[in-house]
């Protein structure tokens, strides 16, 4: 698609159950649109200080982390939904990827 990496970051209270599911779904995704990125699994105290092209989350963990340095926020209402999943992050990383 791009020679450009994206940066994701995954969100989730701790950081790692749901966050790390997200991670595994995301890389399987991406796989098969050949897109290119570097994904990162995170709680949300540690994500406000990162900065990623697209953050994905809940709801209800944005609330708490709003204001974190990001092109593009993906907010899912089932973290385990792989085509809600599709259905927003690819059209977020193809906008991305043509600027």
């Amino acid at each position: 698609m791009s020679d450009r990496e994206l940066s994701i970051l995954t969100v989730c209270g701790v950081g790692v159950g749901s966050s790390l599911m997200l991670k595994a779904n995301v890389r399987e995704l991406l796989d098969k649109y050949k897109i290119s990125a570097k994904i990162t699994n995170t709680d949300m105290t540690t994500a406000r200080a990162n900065e990623a092209d697209i953050v994905i989350t809940t709801p209800d963990i944005y609330k708490s982390i709003k204001g974190i340095k990001t092109k593009k926020i993906v907010l899912l209402n089932n973290m385990v939904s792989m085509k809600e999943l599709e259905e927003k992050l690819i059209p977020a990383c193809k906008e991305l990827l043509e600027k």
